[in-house]
């Protein structure tokens, strides 16, 4: 689980990075929960090394279900782009690591906050995040085992938020408070259900991000963490993968707020944020914590 700034993997642009460690599948990914549906909704689908997007959703509180179909791990890592801006041109300025060109493509800083995190093989999750029209582009940042990034592969592709306003509101009925400051996690007194929403709030002063993490029998949270810092930067990894991520809501800026859907196995798992640059990140100022599912 690597820092924001390590995992740029050479890209130094004003892109809001995923900073969590991807895992392999042990058990049920993570799913809506039952009567949370919305008709704004983006689909994501990913695979070695390609997108399939799906859904034409309004600018407002948008359904982002992000699938990895694949046998690699994928992360969807979204900026703000101007309007006419093609994957070719985003993905040219992104491996040349050249932060004018991207300046040149960008909206504003292209900055955009609270979209699903990287997921393992077979994994699913939904977030439900406020966003504006316009012109976006997504791109995968996970090492592949030839040691270039997916998207120098080829894994970037651009769609639209329609600037129509949606009507649609985020959930009320049964959505338990995540709350994040500059130097601790809190979950809901009564622990993270199996099945629901989690509304992931950022009252700290820097950016933060939230996973879950279900951990191996036998094994800790610094062994995945520890594990997935190698995958993550190499593409490779040695013996076996001592967890897997089960949901989360990537980087979110100071005040902002997310909504994840999730459906837990019983298991023993772990919430972490690792944004900020090692040995000062999140993970090592205790942005962590574990809990229980039976």
């Amino acid at each position: 689980m690597t820092s924001n700034n390590s995992r740029r993997i050479g890209v130094r642009f004003a892109i809001a990075l995923i900073a969590l460690v991807a895992l392999p599948v042990f058990g049920a990914a993570t799913a809506p929960a039952a009567g949370a549906a919305s008709s704004n909704t983006l689909t994501v689908k990913a695979g070695e090394y390609v997108y399939k997007l799906s859904g034409h959703p309004k600018a407002g509180w948008v359904t982002i279900n992000f699938v990895n179909a694949g046998i690699e791990h994928h992360m969807m890592v979204v900026a703000k782009l101007k309007k006419g801006v093609t994957a070719k041109q985003l993905k040219a300025a992104t491996i040349a690591n050249d932060q004018a060109a991207f300046a040149k493509l960008a909206d504003g800083d292209g900055e955009v906050f609270g979209t699903p995190q990287l997921l393992g093989p077979g994994q699913k999750t939904t977030t439900i995040t406020k966003l504006a029209g316009g012109h976006y582009g997504v791109m995968c940042f996970v090492t592949a085992p030839d040691g270039a990034a997916h998207v120098a592969h080829g894994m970037v592709k651009t769609f639209d938020i329609s600037a129509s306003k949606s009507s649609v509101k985020p959930p009320k009925d049964g959505v338990r408070d995540v709350t994040i400051s500059d130097t601790a996690i809190t979950i809901p007194a009564n622990g993270i259900p199996r099945n629901g929403t989690l509304k992931v709030t950022n009252e700290g002063a820097a950016p933060h991000s939230f996973a879950l993490v279900r951990i191996n029998s036998g094994k800790t949270l610094d062994d995945v963490k520890a594990y997935y810092d190698t995958l993550l930067s190499t593409g490779k990894a040695d013996g076996t993968p001592p967890g897997t991520i089960v949901g989360g809501v990537s980087r979110m800026a100071p005040n902002a707020m997310a909504y994840l859907e999730e459906t837990l196995p019983a298991g023993h798992y772990a919430y972490v944020s690792t944004e900020g640059d090692a040995p000062d990140d999140d993970y090592a100022k205790g942005l962590k914590g574990e809990f229980d599912v039976r």
